[in-house]
């Protein structure tokens, strides 16, 4: 079925899929997935009806917590689905071509993902029409929001124009570039900080992008890999790519890691003792486990069911990096009082921990139903220049 020229799930096919649920034929991942999408939507309406008092464990002292830490993570996931779809027409055309619209489409889906756990985090979106009525050029918050907007328009743009076959360069710089200004800004959203040593830096924007270029080659390497093995591909023709941008991923997380922690290390400003409190994550985690293990992982094999596991442990690893990021910016209390602790600790409750689960079942779920529909099957892409 198609919809302006764009494929969508045919009636027949939705239906079959809804009969195969009922009937115990679904398949383990999409039972677990909407079971994960049950009880997030379950905590997510906890959320809203009881309040955030009540269910999350943010405070005056720790604002941010889990939920904002998986908005900036699956923003960063849509971000690097855009990458790597650039990435893989202009230097890996035809081993690229079979993954190309299921690649932009959990871009679309992932940037969806990311705004809806921020929902759930802003509390009264009912009056985001505010955002509008008293706009605040100064503010990268007010840039973000206008740079997400373009690139909504451009990801669904690059997503229509490949399943209508007419693919155009124009477009994908087009998206390759808002998606660079987008998710910098959102960089610079945290680097702007002044009052939080732990984020204020120049090199906030740029680590962004790098981050986001490493964990959106994760996720597309589980999706070429899974496509390589229903699809019976030549493994190493169609993942070599992946492979390729995934090293480079962890080379450039691991530069801008480094020299973040360092100039970090080196500051003397008030607060800027949280990266020696932070160092031994920092290195442990941070270094070691997020980008040097995956690395050697990479280099005991290149098997479509290796590189799934490979991809795996960089997404859920990432996570945890994401969440000691957003955190680690309060550790440090900005006013020393009498009854105010030296080091503040932060534990999400398990309603937060359900908005991650709901924000993941809630990609993995419109995955599984536009794959199963064939609406991703390759075809020849016109090229329009």
């Amino acid at each position: 079925m198609r919809l302006f020229g764009v494929l969508i799930p045919e009636k027949e096919q939705l239906i079959a899929t809804v009969s195969d649920v009922a009937k115990g034929r679904a398949g383990l991942s999409l039972y677990a997935s909407l079971f994960g999408l049950a009880i997030g939507f379950y905590a997510i309406a906890t959320i809203f009806i009881q309040g955030h008092a009540h269910t999350i464990n943010t405070s005056n002292l720790v604002p941010w917590g889990l939920q904002i830490s998986t908005y900036v993570y699956f923003a960063l996931l849509s971000t690097g689905c855009t990458f790597v779809n650039f990435f893989g027409h202009v230097f890996f055309k035809d081993q690229y071509k079979p993954f190309a619209s299921r690649i932009i489409f959990v871009g679309i889906i992932t940037a969806v993902a990311a705004f809806f756990s921020l929902a759930t985090e802003m509390g009264r979106i009912d009056r985001m029409y505010n955002f509008i009525l008293s706009p605040n050029p100064k503010s990268p918050m007010f840039w973000m929001g206008i740079w997400y907007t373009c690139y909504l328009i451009a990801i669904t743009w690059e997503y229509i124009n490949i399943q209508t076959n007419r693919h155009s360069d124009k477009v994908m710089w087009g998206a390759f570039f808002v998606a660079v200004f987008t998710h910098s800004t959102l960089g610079s959203l945290l680097g702007s900080v002044s009052s939080r040593v732990y984020y204020y830096s120049a090199l906030m924007p740029i680590y962004f992008l790098f981050i986001a270029f490493l964990t959106g080659c994760s996720l597309t390497t589980i999706i070429a890999a899974m496509t390589v093995k229903q699809k019976k591909l030549d493994e190493n023709y169609h993942l070599h790519p992946f492979v390729t941008l995934l090293k480079v991923g962890l080379g450039l997380a691991l530069l801008i890691t480094f020299w973040r922690t360092m100039i970090g290390l080196s500051a003397h400003l008030e607060g800027s003792e949280v990266f020696s409190l932070t160092l031994i994550n920092s290195v442990l985690f941070g270094i070691v486990v997020v980008i040097i293990i995956p690395y050697i992982l990479l280099r005991m094999g290149k098997s479509a069911n290796w590189l799934i596991f490979v991809g795996l442990f960089i997404m859920i690893t990432q996570l945890k990096a994401r969440n000691d990021l957003v955190i680690g910016a309060f550790k440090v209390p900005l006013f020393r009082v009498y009854d105010m602790p030296e080091v503040i600790h932060y534990s999400p409750s398990v309603y937060e921990y359900l908005v991650v689960v709901a924000s993941a079942s809630l990609v993995t779920v419109l995955y599984i139903i536009f794959e199963r529909s064939g609406v991703f099957e390759a075809r020849f892409i016109k090229e329009d220049h």
